[in-house]
């Protein structure tokens, strides 16, 4: 039996001796329910390879079930370059043993050498509707490859996860990049460890928005980082407003959005907001429960909500499951083409972009990558509050608090003799925590400063030796 992601990936285990089938994106049940039985019955197993980091878990269930001694992967040049990633990443190990991804078990040179010197000489690729003739013709050794009963993974030791809010987090930053690293170090910080369906660990937030406000799609700011080129995500970008379906693929969240039994929802967003701006049903949904209560491979991307503010359209999307790490790198360049074509369509600006995960985590493989990357950088949530600012006087023996907007406009004033009264009157005033920090070093200043009467000017040290009262007269007789 499989030891890594046996939930997922098809065995048999009344095949002594066969073939381990490798699909790359495309859905395992569609390609064993092409087949007819006589070739099923010379395949053991059959899995998915998303990505490069993948195949640290097919070394080591081909390790640890040497029954399996012939290999094919299915070949599609239909697929973009991410889904392709996997595979090439696969087929060039095979030949030069080098590892381009982060090894999750402890696996000797000489066990890579062997394996790699077995499987490139027990390996083809195959399209899809020339498999079942090449597992007719296929010879299977019926012998076991190696003789390894035990893969050791590499001790991981994770920082002290400490308690938060538990539901309801939110990152906000211009760039994706920016907002990327927040989330991970919220991630990093805040995860809760859990298993997941995919037979791997999980740091998991519940409910993370994630909210971009200026990032240029004609810049992209992931654009190589972890691995991400430009072309990468122009053909994301591409696919995700496509309802083209490449063969062997259930979905695509292209072809759920564009065309759903018939209905594109695009176009639907953008009539009903041409015909009422003020419109909340300019919604799609690629969750279709008469499909995917049934299924195993169902949508992580679920839902997208338009919203169109003054002379914005702002963009909400929901995300049941969202990987973190490496899936939302990738998401957010497509949800915002869509924002991007909503408004080259209806004629209004782009306002901000908010991705919000029922499930926001990052898996097993990239714990390693969480730990050294916040080892050696330090994140910052420091920003301007978009909600305005305040301005702290002292005058007539009170604190004086005047709030305004980012632009200006005065909005609120209060009045108060200590710090803890006026915070309980301006904290709805505030959205973001260092703004919090500043605003309550400066009250507790303030109020030292009447308390004592002391001189007060925001922003400046407080000079103990320095009564207001004579400072007062020093600047009368000045004037």
């Amino acid at each position: 039996m499989l030891k890594y992601y046996k939930n997922v990936v098809k065995y048999n285990e009344a095949v002594r001796y066969g073939v381990g089938i490798i699909t790359g994106w495309k859905s395992t049940d569609m390609i064993l329910g092409s087949l007819s039985q006589d070739v099923k019955n010379k395949i053991v197993t059959c899995g998915n390879l998303y990505t490069k980091n993948g195949i640290n878990y097919i070394i080591a269930n081909l390790f640890l079930n040497p029954q399996i001694t012939e290999l094919i992967v299915l070949e599609d040049s239909s697929l973009q370059n991410e889904m392709a990633e996997g595979i090439t990443a696969l087929l060039e190990f095979l030949n030069t043993n080098e590892l381009t991804f982060e090894s999750k078990f402890q696996f000797t040179e000489e066990n890579l050498t062997r394996f790699t010197k077995y499987f490139k000489n027990h390996i083809r690729v195959v399209k899809r509707q020339e498999l079942e003739e090449q597992l007719k013709q296929i010879d299977i050794p019926e012998k076991d490859w190696c003789q390894i009963t035990e893969i050791k993974e590499n001790p991981l030791e994770l920082q002290h996860q400490i308690p938060s809010e538990k539901v309801g987090f939110t990152v906000r930053a211009n760039t994706a990049y920016e907002a990327w690293n927040r989330a991970l170090k919220l991630i990093h910080t805040y995860g809760y460890l859990k298993p997941s369906d995919y037979d791997e660990n999980q740091l998991e937030l519940i409910n993370l928005s994630i909210i971009v406000r200026n990032e240029d799609l004609a810049n992209p700011s992931m654009a190589g980082v972890i691995d991400i080129t430009r072309e990468e995500l122009e053909e994301y970008e591409k696919n995700i407003l496509s309802k083209a379906k490449p063969d062997g693929v259930k979905y695509t969240y292209g072809s759920r959005y564009r065309d759903q039994n018939g209905k594109d929802q695009f176009q639907y967003m953008v009539d009903t907001l041409k015909d009422k701006p003020f419109s909340r049903r300019a919604v799609a949904t690629l969750w279709v429960p008469a499909i995917d209560i049934e299924e195993d491979e169902v949508p992580c991307l679920d839902l997208y909500q338009a919203i169109i503010e003054g002379d914005y359209l702002h963009l909400l999307t929901y995300i049941r499951a969202n990987d973190v790490y490496n899936g939302w790198p990738r998401n957010i360049y497509g949800i915002l083409k869509i924002q991007e074509e909503l408004c080259r369509c209806l004629g209004y600006q782009k306002g901000y972009v908010n991705t919000i995960a029922g499930s926001a985590h990052v898996y097993g493989r990239n714990f390693d990558d969480l730990e050294k990357t916040f080892k050696e950088k330090v994140v910052s949530f420091c920003e301007e509050d978009e909600r305005g600012y305040f301005t702290v006087t002292v005058e007539n023996n009170e604190i004086q608090v005047t709030f305004y907007s980012i632009t200006g406009q005065e909005l609120r004033r209060f009045t108060g003799t200590n710090a803890i009264e006026l915070r309980n009157k301006c904290t709805l005033y505030i959205s973001n925590i260092d703004h919090a920090f500043y605003l309550g070093q400066e009250l507790m200043k303030a109020e030292l400063a009447l308390q004592n009467q002391l001189f007060y000017v925001q922003d400046q040290s407080l000079d103990l030796k320095l009564k207001q009262k004579k400072l007062s007269n020093s600047l009368k007789f000045n004037d």
